[in-house]
């Protein structure tokens, strides 16, 4: 095994109850997993700003065994920049004794600092993380050049023993990645994976021509989800597969199926839900639409504010028109 490679073992796991488990994927087959449509579960929170832990672990429970490749902990939608390095890995604690192989339970663990990501990457994997999601650093973005990034990415890998997935969202960094740089990170030991989301189709293939051979590439914007899949892309992490799951899944396994009209009509559906739920509502819309499908949404975090009762209505709307003739 090349210097630098976490070994290919199983890790041992403890649950929210403190009973140890075994989750004995291996590294392979944590990989060969990163594909399909992964939701990037919310943190629900009280009007006190506490985390509401029972109402996390319902939401995650109703997002297993049904078709999903497994569940994100800590990731945009989640609020992981309101987010303690504690809170974080305590949410990775409880997930873990819900999410069971051959579903993936990955963890958003990037922070500024090299030395902060990969100590609280070592802590998640400790707590049972089987892959982890790690942002650009930003901060200083006009110092974030391609050397610097390798670097930063290559020092967490090598120290982390779990696969490490690239976090690529530049409306919120305001870091744009270039592909050839994307195409250096891929051939980093033990960087697997892409996230991109910046809804930029065109962006996406040309970062799959320059990716090494079996890089993933998940998309985070259902609007480009089908066409980067024909490009090559092998999933999605979509806010929309927390409140609406089976529309996600439907188009992953339609697509997968070769049955491209029915692919496109789930995407059709799903497009109204990015357009008029996350694009102008943000987090705060996620966890209205999660409240009104049956899930826990919760309060969003300070300086978050609820949605107000007018807009909660409209999302309320766009949810009915998206679902209208669907049996369940």
């Amino acid at each position: 095994m090349p210097s630098g490679e976490p070994k290919d073992h199983g890790i041992c796991a403890r649950d929210d109850t403190g009973i140890e488990g075994w989750n004995n994927m291996t590294r392979k087959e944590i990989i060969q997993g990163l594909k399909g449509i992964f939701p990037p579960v919310v943190t629900p929170f009280n009007q006190r700003g506490e985390i509401e832990e029972g109402l996390f672990r319902e939401n995650v429970q109703k997002l297993t065994g049904i078709g999903l490749a497994g569940v994100l902990v800590a990731g945009s939608s989640g609020e992981a920049p309101y987010l303690t390095e504690d809170e974080r890995l305590r949410l990775v604690e409880v997930a873990r004794g819900v999410v069971q192989p051959p579903e993936i339970l990955v963890a958003g663990v990037g922070l500024e600092s090299t030395d902060a990501t990969i100590r609280l990457g070592q802590e998640a994997v400790a707590r049972g993380a089987d892959a982890l999601l790690v942002i650009t650093p930003n901060y200083y973005k006009s110092k974030m050049d391609a050397d610097t990034l390798e670097a930063h990415y290559r020092a967490v890998a090598k120290k982390v023993d779990r696969p490490v997935i690239v976090y690529s969202i530049p409306q919120f960094t305001g870091l744009h990645l270039e592909p050839a740089t994307i195409g250096r990170l891929s051939r980093i030991p033990n960087v697997v994976a892409l996230k991109e989301s910046s809804g930029d189709l065109q962006f996406v293939r040309s970062v799959l021509r320059r990716v090494r051979p079996g890089f993933r590439v998940l998309v985070g914007s259902v609007s480009i989800l089908y066409d980067s899949l024909r490009a090559g892309a092998v999933g999605a992490v979509l806010s929309q597969a927390d409140y609406a799951p089976e529309l996600c899944v439907g188009l992953y396994q339609a697509f997968r199926q070769k049955r491209k009209k029915e692919a496109l009509e789930f995407q059709e559906r799903l497009l109204p839900l990015a357009r008029k739920i996350a694009v102008p509502y943000g987090v705060p819309g996620i966890k209205a639409a999660l409240d009104l499908s049956g899930y826990a949404g919760g309060f969003p975090r300070a300086p978050l504010s609820p949605l107000s009762s007018t807009a909660r209505k409209a999302v309320a709307e766009v949810l009915h028109e998206a679902r209208a003739g669907l049996e369940y």
